[in-house]
Parts: structure tokens; sequence; C-alpha cells
């Protein structure tokens, strides 16, 4: 039985096709492996260009850094050159202010002891002068229990008094203190003591009035 030619190309037709179909599907699977190949290429390209950059990036700081600690390490150096500096002028000066106070105090002793030497005999003599004239005989009354704590109770008055008191102010104090007492009384123990109490005039015209100081500790002349 024969086959006609209609037939042989029916039967040989899908085979073509299926040969062809395979070989683009390679074709396109080829094609996208080779684009995913060229994307993963320039992925690694960028990752390169951003790790170079960040390296050179991190050795600019390391660098900046080192050039910084060098500084700093030279800066250290010499400040304590400069502190050692110091401390040695510190101590040279130290040595020449002792020197120097140690020969003012040896010539300071020398020349006291030149003095001395010369102006004893003034000296003597001026302090036997000095000491005569200071010397001033003053006739004290005796003195009883009773006047003695008088006069030390006016003294305490009259010195927070410095201004004075009248003869009834200071009588209206001491007789609160001490009974049977007349302001003549008060008036004649004081006088009798010129060098620890002393009578002023004080005021002007119609207000003049007599005060009693205060006067142990004033200088006499």
């Amino acid at each position: 039985m024969e086959v006609s030619d209609g037939e042989e190309s029916s039967r040989k037709r899908p085979r073509v096709d299926t040969h062809y179909e395979e070989r683009n599907s390679l074709r396109e699977e080829n094609d996208n492996l080779r684009c995913q190949m060229e994307a993963y290429k320039n992925e690694v390209e960028v990752i390169k260009v951003d790790l170079k950059r960040e390296l050179e990036e991190k050795d600019k700081q390391f660098k900046m850094l080192q050039h910084t600690l060098q500084g700093m390490q030279q800066q250290l150096i010499d400040a304590k050159r400069k502190q050692s500096e110091e401390e040695c002028k510190a101590k040279d000066l130290q040595t020449k202010i002792q020197q120097l106070s140690e020969a003012k105090t040896k010539t300071s002793s020398e020349r006291d002891i030149v003095n001395l030497d010369d102006s004893e005999p003034e000296q003597s003599e001026a302090s036997v002068c000095d000491a005569a004239s200071d010397i001033v005989v003053v006739s004290v009354p005796p003195l009883n229990e009773r006047d003695a704590r008088l006069v030390g109770i006016i003294s305490t008055f009259l010195n927070v008094h410095p201004f004075g008191a009248g003869l009834d102010y200071i009588w209206s104090y001491v007789s609160k203190l001490e009974s049977n007492l007349k302001p003549s009384d008060i008036e004649v123990l004081m006088t009798r003591f010129p060098t620890v109490f002393k009578q002023e005039l004080m005021g002007i015209g119609a207000n003049i009035e007599r005060r009693w100081l205060f006067n142990a500790f004033s200088s006499t002349n």
C-alpha cells in the first residue's frame, strides 16, 4: 500500500516544529542566564567600587588619626621638655635667692655687730637718761577697802562714757551699788586721784557743764 506525499509531509511536520520550539526555548533560557550573569557582574562591580571607596575613606581617616596622634605626641614631648627646663630654672632661681638671703643675713649680722660695738656706750647713756626721764614720783594716798571699791566702780562707769559724765549722773549710778553716799563724797574721792580722774568744762555759754573723765589710760607729757 503506497503512502501519499501529503500524508508523509504531515507526519514529518510535528517533529520539525518540536525541534524548533526546543531550540528557541534553549535560546531564551540561555539569554536569560546571560542577562542574569551580566546583572550579577554589574552588582559585583558596584560592590567592588563601594568597598574600594569605603576602604579609601577608612585609609584617609586612619592616616589623619595617625598624623594627629603624632602631633599630640610631639606636643607632649615639647611640653615635657619645657617643663623640665622650667623646673631647672626654678631650682636655679631658688638657689640664687637662698644664696642672696644667706649673704644678706650675714651682712646684716656683721653690720649689727659693728653698730653695737660703736654705739653701745651712747645707747647705754641714752637708756639711762630715758629711764630717768620716765620716772615720775607720784604720791598715792592710802586706800581703804571701801574707797578702792568705789574707785573701781567709778572707773568702770566712766570707761564706757568716753565723753565724760556729770557728778550727779555718776552719783546716781554709784548709789545703786553703794548706799549712804553723797555727791560730795564722790567728788572728794575723784579729786584725790588726779592721774585716774580729771574734770573738764564742756559746752558753750549757758550750756557749760563740768564733766569727769577717766584719765588712767591717757598719756601724760
